[in-house]
Formats: C-alpha cells, structure tokens, sequence
C-alpha cells in the first residue's frame, strides 16, 4: 500500500535538501507540513509565525501517480524507440515531481512572493484565486497595489513562472557533460506536474486567473533545457566582465548536438504522451506546432529576443509580455 503522507513529507524534507544544496545555504524559514485528506488538488505555502506552512492534499500525490501511470500505459504500448526515455524505477517519477513542486512552493517564498502578495497564501489548483487573502478588506499594502488594473492582472503569473525557473534550476542543477540522462529524467518529471496543474486549472475555470498556460509554462521548460548548456559560458564571461562571448568558451556544437538529441527532443515526445494521458491534448497545438515552437525558443534563448513582435507562437508571446513586468516585480524585491 503506498504511504501518501510518507511521500509528501519525503518530497518537502529532500526539496529542503536540494535547496540547501544549490543555493549554498540553508533554506531561511522553518518550514511545516500541513497534509490535508481532501480529494481536491491543492497546494498552498502561507506565512505561519516566523516560518512558513506548506499545505497539500493527499489528492496532490493520488493525481500526480494516476496521470503517470496512465502515461506509461501509453508509452509501454508504443514501439521502444517512442516510448519515454527514462532512468531506474519508473515509479521515482512520482517522487521527483512531488519534490520539484514542494520546491516551486519554497522558491515563492525564497524569491520574496509574500512581499508582493501581502501575505496572502499562493495556491496551485483547488478552484482558488493565486493570492488567497487577497479579496480581504483589511488585508496590508502590497507593491502591487501601484501597479495598473492591467499589470495586477497579470502579476501572478509572472510569480507562477519565477517559481518554476528557479525551481527548475535548482532540480536539475549545473550543467555537465556526464548528466544529459538525468537532465533528460528531471524535466519530464517537471512535465508531468505542469500538465497535471493544467488540467485542475481547467476543470476549475481559473486557468487565465492566476496561473499562466502550460504551453507558456512548457515553453519556458523547454528553453531552460536548451539554454543550460550554455550557461557555464555566460557564467564565466559574466565574471570576467566581458561584454562579448568569446568564441571558444561555448560548448562544442557536437556536444550540443548530442544534448539535444538525448535531452530536448525525448521531453518533448514525452509531453506529447502525457499531454495524451492527462486528458488535454489540444495543449500541443497551443504550442504552434514543433518548428514554429522551437524557432521561438531559440529567438528567445540564443537570439535574446524578448520582443512580442519577434515570436510566432502564442506561449512565446505571453512568455514576452509578461517578461517586463517580471523583471520590474524581481527589481522590487531587490533582484
């Protein structure tokens, strides 16, 4: 019988873990875990005291196992050269995407969400608004409030994307040559949470409320996994105050050729299996199709484009504007 508690509480103690880890110090808040036996998908971090509070359904860890195992029947009746590319037990898929969604919670906090939001808890699925609190009549200031109508609108969907870059970052870690399999491994697990937020997004009618499109969300997973073996070069020119990239600090392009045939291309097969298992197929079509998507990603990725106008799929343009106001929530919070 498999402990659905035992595994959330897993998941939040190795996302701590793994934060400790990649950030270099010691996540800042005490953190407790509040495992609610509903049968709706809800996770929602909240200020509690000094620290903070992660609550989660058990409903969580049922959906998350019932939407794999429903992809892997798919995949196992594909021939073996389709079905998704993976590593050890096929069961640890569950775990590490439980993991990557306790750490998108602890990087809302992490990033300063709770300075924008008033305090307010931010939730993924459940039916409820991003900023649970937020319709009170006494809640505190925010910073948001000196946004327009417009740009508060659209406020918490940039803090849904901030959450899954950092969390992502922090998931699959640095790049190198040795670890294209587990990169490969972690972003479909990334995959499976992001289609599985979709599909209560939908079913509760609040997608365009407080969570951006999976498509806008996969395309940001997608770019990441392409940008990340360029990132040791960026690093180093960065550091060394260059204003140019020098030629020979990029990757071997038959390296990168090889990452993308063992990394980039079997996530994205593998998202068009789950997108089939999830019940929400019309989610590959919001990407524009394969050639438009991917021409997008490397516009937004190797051309540093960021202009709405530069872009043909509708992921990348929302992705594009809802970048500047990104940048300006990050430079309030100090980034």
């Amino acid at each position: 019988m498999i402990d659905r508690e035992a595994r959330l509480r897993h998941a939040l103690a190795a996302a701590l873990e793994r934060y400790d880890d990649r950030v270099g110090e010691t996540f800042p808040y005490e953190v407790g875990l509040l495992i609610n036996p509903d049968d709706a998908f809800l996770a929602i971090v909240r200020p509690d005291g000094a620290g903070i509070s992660i609550e989660a359904t058990l409903a969580v860890v049922t959906l998350i196992e019932e939407v794999w195992a429903a992809a892997l029947d798919l995949s196992n009746a594909l021939p073996n050269d389709s079905q998704i590319a993976l590593l050890g037990d096929h069961d640890h898929v569950v775990d590490i995407a439980l993991r990557w969604l306790m750490q998108h919670e602890l990087n809302h906090v992490a990033v300063g969400h709770f300075k924008l939001s008033a305090g307010a808890g931010i939730v993924e699925g459940g039916g409820l608004t991003q900023f649970a609190l937020a319709t009170q009549k006494q809640r505190p200031a925010s910073p948001l409030d000196q946004l327009n109508a417009s740009d508060r609108k659209l406020a918490p969907l940039c803090l849904e994307l901030q959450a899954d870059h950092d969390a992502t970052e922090i998931v699959l870690g640095a790049y190198f040559n040795e670890n294209h399999e587990l990169f490969r491994y972690y972003a479909i697990c990334i995959a499976l949470v992001i289609f599985v937020i979709e599909r209560i997004d939908r079913e509760q009618g609040n997608r365009e409320i407080s969570h951006p499109k999976a498509s806008t969300r996969l395309f940001m997973l997608l770019a990441y996994l392409v940008e990340l073996p360029y990132i040791p070069a960026y690093k180093r020119a960065a550091q060394e105050g260059l204003e140019h990239m020098p030629e020979e600090y990029l990757p071997d392009k038959t390296e990168v050729q090889q990452y993308s045939k063992v990394v980039v291309g079997p996530v994205f097969a593998a998202c068009e299996i789950i997108a089939e298992a999830v019940e929400l197929p019309n989610i590959l079509d919001e990407l524009g199709g394969t050639e438009a998507f991917f021409a997008d990603i490397q516009t937004a990725v190797l051309g540093g484009q960021s202009d709405i106008a530069e872009f043909k799929t509708e992921c990348a343009k929302q992705w594009a504007a809802l970048k500047p106001l990104n940048d300006r929530l990050l430079k309030i919070l100090g980034w």
